[in-house]
């Protein structure tokens, strides 16, 4: 096997074992927060740390179903919300806060 080749597939597998570790290690902080800026509302600020510790959820508990981490997760909104997607999937006033209660805007929108 040529130097080159031998370097590649070093780099290659070294890449392959340590990289997933980063990506844990992020998952596991808790990914930090989101800033959405809605038309017409309020900037909500989602902090992943406030569901993933103070309420026992795990990530994929809303990744990989009710936000798919893509682009098309970024255009919720609140009708969509309301019939129980996004957000609303939990805030539907029995797991947690309706988000089609007036009262409860303030939880999010700041």
């Amino acid at each position: 096997m040529k130097r080159e080749d031998a370097t590649r597939t070093i780099l290659i597998s070294f890449l392959l074992l340590f990289l997933p570790l980063g990506v844990a290690a992020q998952i596991l902080s808790g990914g930090g927060n989101v800033r959405y800026t809605p038309k017409g509302a309020a900037p909500v600020v989602f902090n992943h740390e406030k569901h993933i510790e103070a309420k026992g959820h795990v990530c994929s508990a809303c990744h990989f179903g009710v936000f798919l981490m893509d682009k098309e997760s970024l255009k919720m909104n609140m009708d969509k919300m309301t019939k129980g997607h996004f957000c609303g999937t939990c805030h539907n006033g029995k797991d947690s806060f309706d988000v089609a209660d007036p009262a409860q805007c303030k939880k999010c929108h700041q």
